[in-house]
């Protein structure tokens, strides 16, 4: 039964129109913008950290490819006022103490607020943006948010501290590239939006000497209608085979599959095709909170693709924290609150119990000495499952209970219980029984 069959169609009824916004699925903006501040705030931050922790690189650089807004707001000052949006903990007093007036265009402020927070901390790191605002795909003039005056995107001029640039990645790669040099570089990018990349289009990337994090997202909706169609003419086919340089992929046109069976297998296609130019490649599904308790996959596939290890753990960690916090949010203000809370308490103990005993029957089986190669092979077999922090922990507790033991090459100078505490590193060496 509708309980609120008399209001529905009552447009000045609050409830009704409360029920509709709450029904109303994310748009593809709004997507967007929850993947830049996930991966900006998440990810981004923690892999800068890393990467200042060597001390060899001093800035690293976010182009964002994914377009942007139809209308962008006019470029705002931003001063102390605006970073102070970020938490006052996350900012240290170099940071606070910072003053200086710029014009920062509205899209670029979350990473500029962020590049405050890293070059005010003990090890600093510049972060720098690019972001284009037409995309992935082509178009006829390039634009830099300086000037606004068109150039030909061979003898475009960058910033080197980045900016808003009014071009596609297609067209502005080769300057940006050469741009940001050797610097560590996070790109965002859409291979199937309004163009489909070539393999030529990604080999940049693919063969970049320096950190390179790569991340593809691809739009289930926008394969369905404009991709899988070209697929079944001769033109398409082609180009689709060039880019991931095979044609195994056409048995799922022959076979007459479901369409997201077939997206599925699109999408491995370019992940496969990617693996021998990176450690790993992985696919990243999206959840949504889309109203109360209701969390949805969108319909998009994100494919991450990195070489360091730093940036996987970085990245992994990132999954769990975003999961686990989305699941938090779907329960705040909803009936029962207090037993949804208990159920995920529950939920975390059989989740930290399972990864306990994976880590007791690899380490047992594979017979690997040391916890850094074997917790990366289980956080390859189960990315975005657990944080590092739960491997560590899962050991810690293993050889408190006595399930192994190691051998440390430097005894601390402290008392054995606080020797149990420590995790073991790449000069230990692991002896299971």
């Amino acid at each position: 039964m509708n309980l609120w069959a008399d209001f529905d169609d009552n447009p000045d009824f609050q409830l009704a129109h409360t029920r509709q916004v709450r029904a109303r699925r994310l748009s593809e903006q709004a997507v967007l913008a929850a993947l830049r501040d996930w991966l900006l705030h998440d990810y981004a931050a923690a892999y800068c950290r890393s990467l200042a922790a060597t001390r060899i690189f001093r800035r690293c650089y976010w182009v964002d490819a994914l377009g942007t807004p139809q209308n962008p707001t006019q470029a705002i000052e931003v001063t102390q006022a605006t970073a102070s949006l970020l938490k006052d903990g996350d900012r240290t007093g170099k940071a606070r103490a910072k003053d200086t007036k710029r014009l920062i265009h509205p899209v670029l402020q979350p990473v500029h607020a962020l590049s405050q927070v890293l070059a005010g901390e003990s090890r600093p790191i510049t972060l720098h943006g690019f972001i284009l605002e037409t995309g992935s795909g082509k178009h006829g003039v390039v634009k830099t948010e300086q000037n606004g005056a068109a150039s030909s995107p061979k003898a475009i001029a960058l910033p080197k501290d980045g900016g808003v640039v009014r071009a596609g990645w297609l067209e502005v790669a080769p300057a940006l590239l050469a741009t940001i040099d050797q610097s560590a570089a996070i790109f965002l990018l859409h291979p199937f939006s309004k163009t489909l990349f070539s393999y030529e289009d990604l080999a940049p990337l693919y063969t970049r000497t320096a950190p390179t994090e790569l991340f593809l997202l691809v739009s289930h909706k926008k394969m369905e209608v404009s991709l899988i169609p070209a697929l079944r003419t001769p033109t398409g086919a082609a180009a689709f085979t060039a880019l991931v340089r095979n044609d195994r992929w056409k048995a799922l046109l022959r076979e007459n599959v479901e369409t997201e069976s077939m997206i599925s297998g699109l999408v491995e296609a370019l992940v496969s095709s990617m693996g021998q130019h990176f450690l790993t490649v992985q696919r990243v599904a999206l959840p949504m909170l889309i109203g109360p308790a209701q969390v949805e996959l969108a319909p998009y596939t994100l494919i991450f693709a990195t070489r360091r290890q730093d940036s996987l753990a970085a990245m992994n960690d990132a999954i769990c924290i975003y999961r686990r916090r989305l699941d938090e949010q779907s329960h705040q203000g909803v009936l029962m609150e207090d037993w949804f809370d208990r159920q995920k308490k529950t939920r975390l103990e059989e989740h930290f119990q399972l990864l306990y005993e994976r880590v007791l029957q690899a380490g047992r089986a594979l017979h690997l000495r040391r916890w850094p190669e074997l917790r990366q092979r289980l956080l390859l077999a189960d990315f975005g499952q657990f944080t590092i922090h739960d491997y560590d922990e899962a050991i810690a507790r293993l050889l408190r209970d006595g399930e192994a033991c190691c051998e440390w090459r430097q005894r601390p100078a402290v008392n054995a219980g606080m020797e149990e505490q420590r995790i073991p590193g790449n000069e230990d060496t692991l002896l299971w029984k």
